[in-house]
């Protein structure tokens, strides 16, 4: 404010100098403007993305084709959904290092979307035309499809994403019937949560530690939240358009929600109370920048994996605060 000050002091010194009325008018209309425009909404940025390196190919040195997933854990493992070339592939990260790249090909899963990991190591992904989701051993061999059990009716249901918690509990986002269906680790149904009254469209959620489930609609900009003890989904931010083009992802680690930014190739990042925090990185083809991303995973050691799809690569970020 005491810049602000200055300036309209400025303009009042100008004007009684050459006694132009004019240009203090449009000094003044031009310092509106300023106040007008979020100069301050990246000032409280405490997040910030550090690029390392990006990946292109497998062990053997084939190409990811517009890889759509990305999931990572503690254990330095880090699966990818090669969408494009209908198979997952499987690294390790550990001490910024990559190893790895195993090909994981099967007839049971093909165009992975989604990607997740549990606490066994085992990789769920989800099959973005057949629309079920597949589990593997974590050495990558087929399993079980996860079919929930008990789901009141409707029973029918078609997943757009789903997340596992730490206790390896399943959150399903049907679109089908509009809500979210909690099962338990072996797939049998715990609860259900409707969609929010007025939403636009449901692109993904997320649950943090405490299991809160938080959901992103890409068409209203929004984040909605749902606590562990609630049935309903209420709204946790505002509409975030003035700091992102289309969200399609999101996802908490330790407090921090980040959202990924599909038409504007960046990440939005909140508090866990929906407050903004900042935005990271831009769209382009460069490296460490995004063209089209997917999903986002940030592990427990603060390293980010994003699936920039558009760029058919996965890019590997630290955090630094």
């Amino acid at each position: 404010m005491k810049r602000v000050e200055m300036r309209f002091a400025q303009v009042s010194v100008m004007k009684n100098r050459k006694g132009d009325h004019k240009l203090s008018f449009f000094l003044k209309v031009f310092i509106v403007a300023l106040l007008a425009f979020p100069l301050t909404s990246f000032s409280a940025e405490t997040v910030k993305f550090n690029y390392l390196q990006s990946v292109y190919f497998d062990e053997k040195g084939g190409g990811l084709k517009q890889p759509e997933g990305v999931a990572c854990n503690e254990k330095s493992l880090l699966v990818v959904g090669d969408t494009g070339n209908d198979r997952l592939v499987r690294y390790t990260f550990q001490d910024k290092i990559l190893r790895g790249g195993s090909d994981i090909h099967m007839p049971q899963l093909s165009s992975p979307i989604r990607v997740q990991v549990n606490s066994k190591g085992e990789i769920f992904a989800l099959d973005g035309k057949k629309r079920h989701i597949v589990r593997l051993t974590p050495e990558g061999v087929f399993k079980s499809y996860v079919d929930p059990v008990g789901v009141p009716s409707p029973s029918a249901f078609v997943p757009k994403s789903f997340r596992i918690d730490r206790s390896d509990n399943i959150y399903i986002l049907d679109i089908f019937t509009a809500r979210v269906l909690v099962l338990d680790p072996d797939g049998k149904y715990q609860r259900q949560i409707p969609f929010p009254k007025d939403y636009g469209f449901i692109s993904d959620l997320s649950v943090d530690s405490k299991g809160t489930v938080l959901l992103i609609d890409c068409v209203k900009a929004m984040v909605f939240s749902a606590t562990k003890e609630s049935n309903s989904f209420s709204p946790l931010t505002k509409s975030l358009r003035e700091y992102l083009s289309f969200p399609t992802s999101v996802t908490e680690s330790r407090g921090i929600i980040y959202i990924v930014d599909q038409d504007g190739g960046g990440i939005v990042i909140l508090g866990a109370d929906g407050a903004f925090m900042g935005r990271q990185l831009s769209k382009g083809w460069n490296e460490g920048l995004l063209y089209f991303p997917s999903q986002i995973c940030v592990s427990e050691k603060g390293e980010v994996f994003i699936a920039d799809r558009g760029n058919s690569r996965i890019q590997i970020f630290t955090l630094v605060k």
